[in-house]
């Protein structure tokens, strides 16, 4: 009966450990991916946020990443998140009322969709 109650008391204890994660830890710094892979959701993130410049196409081992999230649900949820949140912004805006106010939309990538152009069977994400 000891015996019994020591394991499940082992398991207990190791299976709610947590001494392996540090205490407000998010994520890994570099992926887990093999020497000289490509984590293609952080590449995705850099790219998004203007962190990654120059680049030309798609990584080869991330094109049918970017082409499940363009053609699946994420990218539609993506716009309409996007645009929720500058509707929520415009509604908030005080404006004159002088028939001076100016909207300018910066549409080079944000507000037309490449959707279109990346769906040709040329382009083939990269």
């Amino acid at each position: 009966m000891d015996v019994a109650v020591f394991l499940v008391s082992v398991t207990a204890i190791l299976a709610t450990s947590h001494a392996d994660s540090a205490p407000g830890q998010i994520g890994l710094l570099r992926s887990r991916s093999p020497a000289g892979g490509v984590n293609c959701r952080s590449w995705r993130l850099a790219v998004e946020t203007n962190n990654l410049q120059k680049w030309t196409s798609v990584p080869q081992e991330c094109k049918d990443y970017v082409a499940r999230y363009m053609l699946g649900k994420g990218y539609p949820q993506d716009c309409e998140a996007a645009t929720a949140a500058a509707l929520e912004y415009a509604k908030s805006l005080k404006l004159a009322g002088d028939g001076k106010d100016v909207w300018v939309f910066d549409i080079d990538q944000t507000a037309l969709s490449l959707l279109p152009y990346y769906t040709q069977p040329n382009v083939a994400f990269g």
